[in-house]
């Protein structure tokens, strides 16, 4: 990805605002912003999120006040959740929102005195992650390094099952070519599995159907390790999403995989 090092900047500048103290949050937060502005890969994401967002309606149900009780409660839809921690961000660095008084209101603990790490932890944190889950990061490809055959002898069944989801007769084989095409047939499956769990949680419809049909296809071509199928069901399955707000995100990891397998073969 061309803006790559843009995107670990953002998510270092993330952690900086989680860890910081809410006075010095405000200059992280408009950082924060001018980089999504100027990376285009963060700014089409953010678009994407907010075509459908309705920004009066999410925030009354996101801030509570009722009963003399005010709660902070984030949306559950990932897209919503991306929508609503930069709309707040605008809004705080447009001087709509006073974060201090923000955290005063909503993120109190039970002596009454500001809870900035809760206040951290329940908004920015899930937007950091969701940035990293979208893009992946270098952190994020540790988890694709292989394992020496002592360590795989020593996992229990249930952890060779979540990092090797190959048949055994293959192992090796990913062992011994860890640079190969097998790290790309693993994250793909890992993602196609979480799209087909996602789209269980949504109410069916004829086109997440079809895509629920192709998903499992891609399970199949990953299995078989048929890449061309893979690479054929992965662009059809970017223009079948285009209607599924939820799966936009893996499916732009889904087609990342993909592309990085391409400039592999092709560089």
């Amino acid at each position: 990805m061309e803006n790559m090092e843009n995107i670990e900047k953002l998510i270092s500048l993330c952690d900086e605002l989680i860890g910081s103290k809410i006075l010095f949050a405000d200059k992280k937060i408009s950082k924060i912003l001018e980089i999504i502005a100027a990376t285009p890969e963060l700014y089409e994401l953010m678009s994407d999120c907010l075509s459908d967002f309705d920004k009066g309606l999410e925030f009354k149900l996101a801030f509570k006040n009722e009963d003399g009780k005010s709660e902070f409660v984030m949306p559950e839809e990932e897209f919503k959740v991306l929508a609503l921690v930069f709309c707040l961000m605008a809004d705080i660095n447009n001087g709509k929102i006073d974060l201090d008084e923000l955290a005063h209101t909503y993120f109190k603990d039970e002596s009454g005195r500001i809870d900035t790490e809760k206040l951290m932890q329940t908004i920015f944190v899930p937007f950091r992650n969701l940035i990293m889950e979208a893009f992946g990061s270098s952190e994020e490809e540790e988890k694709y390094l292989p394992l020496s055959q002592e360590q795989l002898d020593n996992l229990s069944p249930e952890d060779k099952l979540k990092i090797l989801p190959f048949p055994i007769e293959r192992t090796m084989q990913y062992i011994r070519n860890p640079e190969g095409i097998y790290n790309t047939f693993i994250a793909a499956k890992e993602t196609a599995l979480q799209m087909i769990e996602r789209l269980e949680e949504e109410k069916s419809s004829p086109v997440s159907e079809d895509v629920t049909l192709m998903l499992n296809c891609v399970l199949i071509a990953c299995i078989d390790q048929e890449f061309d199928l893979l690479v054929g069901l992965v662009k059809g399955l970017k223009y079948a999403c285009r209607t599924l707000k939820p799966l936009r995100h893996y499916m732009r990891e889904l087609t990342e995989i993909i592309d990085q397998q391409i400039r592999k073969e092709t560089r």
